[in-house]
């Protein structure tokens, strides 16, 4: 399902523009004499961190991939058509980009066959999206047992009743009750697929994507409140994988959905982001001389 509606800025004013059903990427800023920051998809309040980061900095959305409805949508297939489309925006590194929550899985991807083909990545952001391998290792018991006991902790003595029949229910339809993206259960799967257009068939390729190493500049934006289980990783899993030293900006925000709704959050994750784009940019003296080719 591709969103037909973004929210973009123009002239650092948010405004509602329409995507023709073609378009593979669309400016949520305008673009500049800086590299451009590729973000897959967006994300909800995502735009008000943009909007912080200095209308200097061009971020450009990766639109979902269109046959993320097909039965034999992979990961990689998408990968590849959104490398086609950054190849065809910006010629040569270094190559900024980053994903939220299964979008990341793709950011991911992208950044391995950049690098593969000998291209430069500068920058990989993943925010608030574990590694789906190591994630997935963990029992589903003790997943349960975990959950179970948050869920407890948070209820009244007259509630419990009702929490226990409805977990008899599920257990008798073979439900799970939880999501690799939420703390929440399926009611949080509906809402991402929702908000996101994402399809239920690229979230199941994601919770099954078993990530390579990577070498990298990598920067992860997690929440860190009332997380369970492996959720608890200080580095989301990552750090079995990624090779470098993964900076680490922590949210105060306890929902999936709104890590960039509180403006203390956003406006730490913007300036984190400006920082490390910065960087890249600052260390990429040869881009900002001669330009894209």
């Amino acid at each position: 399902m591709r969103r037909k509606f973004y929210t973009i800025l123009r002239e650092n004013t948010k405004s509602l523009a329409i995507v023709p059903e073609d378009s593979p990427m669309i400016a949520l800023q305008p673009a500049g004499e800086r590299p451009p920051f590729f973000i897959v998809d967006s994300y909800p309040y995502f735009i008000d961190v943009i909007q912080l980061t200095g209308t200097d900095q061009p971020v450009l959305s990766l639109i979902g991939y269109e046959d993320t409805q097909s039965e034999s949508y992979t990961i990689a297939e998408e990968a590849e058509a959104h490398i086609k489309t950054i190849l065809a925006n910006q010629t040569r590194g270094p190559y900024m980009l980053g994903g939220c929550s299964a979008s990341g899985i793709v950011a991911y991807e992208i950044a391995q066959r950049l690098k593969t083909s000998g291209r430069e990545v500068g920058l990989l952001v993943l925010f608030d999206t574990p590694n789906p391998y190591y994630m997935r290792e963990y029992s589903d018991f003790w997943m349960s047992v975990t959950s179970y006991r948050t869920d407890l902790s948070q209820l009244r003595w007259s509630e419990i009743p009702a929490w226990a029949a409805e977990k008899v229910r599920g257990l008798k339809d073979r439900k799970p009750s939880w999501l690799p993206w939420a703390t929440n259960g399926a009611n949080r799967t509906r809402a991402l697929i929702d908000e996101m257009g994402t399809s239920p068939i690229r979230l199941t390729a994601a919770r099954k994507y078993r990530p390579a190493p990577y070498s990298g500049r990598f920067l992860l934006v997690k929440r860190e409140r009332h997380l369970v289980g492996r959720y608890r990783d200080l580095n989301f899993g990552w750090g079995g994988v990624v090779r470098n030293q993964i900076e680490i900006c922590r949210v105060n925000s306890v929902d999936h959905l709104e890590i960039f709704k509180p403006e203390l959050d956003r406006a730490l994750v913007a300036q984190t982001l400006r920082k490390s784009i910065d960087q890249v940019v600052g260390g990429s003296l040869g881009y900002l001389s001669h330009g894209a080719d």
